[in-house]
């Protein structure tokens, strides 16, 4: 009976809790005309002052573009030249930029083995198993017959790294030089991969077959960080990855830049570009960004002024 008086007790007591009957104090605010355009008027302000401040960093980049796909030949080294117009402070940033170039197409995306790139050795019929690299699983249809220390790869084996992107790895490579071609300015081609990739996701392969190195098996060291670069697919078409960075300033004058020019873009209709940008607090140059904000602020404003000419009329109908 003493356990039946308690039960009844706490029942009652949860009966009487506001906070369970959820009857708790609760401000619950109703909009007006007034407080909704000062709302929007202020949203309106802050956009278009981020927006112009963006803009007004984005002016500040000094951006040199240029494609170089249809003056220089394939398997050839060419000289591109670059005028620099303004004082380029360090760092340089060294892109190149692809152009109809599909890499968010699905079956690309999905082309790669996670695991193999993580260091784990697979055997041809463990990827065949897991379709993974799907079509590109063979040094032969990887188009490979080398290893990184030279040895002739077996075409029937497994390509490490397999897979369409490996395969598609944009392989062209730059030098750049001053005005008479007679002095080289090092590009710093370290840390353009992400810390994540190079700490966790990329690894040479650390059991190979027995008697074997991951040297004899990998057609590519796998920590290169040009490949772990590539290896995260663009998610539009015309799209830019970092090559190096320039560590001096580059003053106004003539420039060439040293292109082996290796990747062939013609079976996709592609363009090749070779981009020179500086970068401040915002990236690089991207009026886009600035644009959006300014336009938004703008439509903000115009629905306030909306909303209040249309109380205005609706008051004076009422009148």
């Amino acid at each position: 009976m003493q356990n039946d008086s308690n039960q009844d007790e706490v029942y009652e007591n949860l009966k009487a809790s506001r906070f369970k009957q959820q009857k708790l104090p609760a401000w619950r605010p109703v909009p007006t005309i007034m407080s909704t355009t000062i709302t929007f008027v202020a949203f309106g302000v802050i956009f278009i002052v981020i927006g112009v401040v963006v803009l007004i960093y984005s002016g500040k980049v000094v951006e040199i573009e240029t494609r170089y796909d249809k003056d220089c030949k394939i398997d050839e080294d060419c000289y591109v030249k670059l005028e620099v117009t303004k004082k380029m402070e360090q760092p340089v940033m060294i892109y190149y930029q692809l152009n109809n170039f599909y890499q968010n197409h699905r079956r690309y995306v999905k082309s790669k083995s996670d695991s193999q790139l993580n260091g784990d050795y697979q055997t041809l019929n463990e990827i065949k198993n897991s379709d993974d690299c799907s079509p590109v699983e063979t040094n032969q249809e990887m188009e490979k017959k080398f290893s990184v220390n030279g040895k002739e790869l077996v075409p029937s084996d497994v390509a490490i790294p397999c897979g369409l992107i490996a395969k598609s790895l944009f392989n062209d490579t730059y030098t750049l030089y001053n005005s008479d071609k007679t002095r080289e300015i090092k590009i710093d081609q370290k840390d353009i991969a992400w810390e994540a990739d190079k700490k966790l996701k990329y690894k040479n392969t650390e059991k190979p077959p027995e008697g074997k190195t991951w040297e004899d098996i990998q057609w590519i060291d796998m920590t290169d960080e040009h490949f772990m670069v590539w290896m995260r697919p663009a998610g539009l078409p015309d799209f830019r990855k970092l090559w190096g960075r320039v560590r001096k300033d580059l003053e106004p004058g003539t420039y060439y830049m040293k292109v082996n020019n290796r990747y062939n873009v013609s079976s996709f209709s592609g363009e090749k570009y070779l981009v020179l940008s500086t970068v401040n607090a915002f990236g690089g140059k991207n009026a886009f960004l600035g644009i959006s904000y300014v336009v938004v602020g703008g439509i903000c404003i115009l629905l306030a002024i909306v909303f209040l000419v249309g109380y205005q009329i609706h008051q004076r109908k009422e009148k």
